[in-house]
């Protein structure tokens, strides 16, 4: 007695994996892409692995770990963004970052989330998920946060923790109060 056995693949997971749509038109490895607007340099993405898809909607993907550094008018750092992972929507002028992600700007203040949105049009980067923020001044935790693209004006949406307050004076002369 012969007995015949054969393998079949069910025909959506054949499709998904050779689905143009699902593969990226070009990647590229130790890649740095740079981002301006008017001449000026804006933005400056460096990542292990860039992944460019073209399609319904128009994306660059990040892997394998990158960096976004953020520059002024006058094409100066102000700010970097680390993260493992990336996805950066043209059409919608927006990258998200995920995975260990860390904001720090020209102070030396850091953010440390697991996801950061950053708002290329309006200049604005936020999270709904929890952060730590670290300043000269200590350690910040909450869940939520907004700030400009430079991390320089930021604030919490949900502080959590003790906050020490200082009492205000009315005039401060010589290091003592009146």
């Amino acid at each position: 007695m012969l007995m015949f056995h054969s393998c079949q693949n069910e025909i959506a997971e054949i499709r998904a994996i050779t689905d143009a749509n699902n593969l990226p038109i070009q990647t590229s490895i130790k890649a740095e892409y740079n981002f301006s607007e008017k001449g000026k340099l804006k933005n400056k993405l460096i990542a292990n692995q860039i992944d460019q898809f073209q399609g319904d909607e128009n994306y660059i993907e990040a892997s394998g770990g990158f960096t976004m550094i953020f520059f002024d008018s006058l094409e100066k750092e102000q700010a970097r963004l680390s993260a493992q992972r990336g996805k950066y929507i043209e059409k919608e002028k927006s990258m998200k970052a995920w995975d260990n992600v860390v904001l720090m700007n020209i102070n030396g203040e850091k953010v440390e989330t697991e996801e950061l949105i950053f708002k290329q049009d309006s200049n604005r980067i936020y999270t709904n998920k929890y952060v730590t923020i670290t300043s000269k001044q200590g350690i910040l935790h909450g869940n939520g946060m907004e700030s400009n693209d430079s991390f320089t004006k930021y604030r919490i949406i949900k502080p959590i923790g003790d906050f020490l307050l200082n009492q205000k004076t009315d005039s401060i002369s010589n290091g003592e109060s009146k």
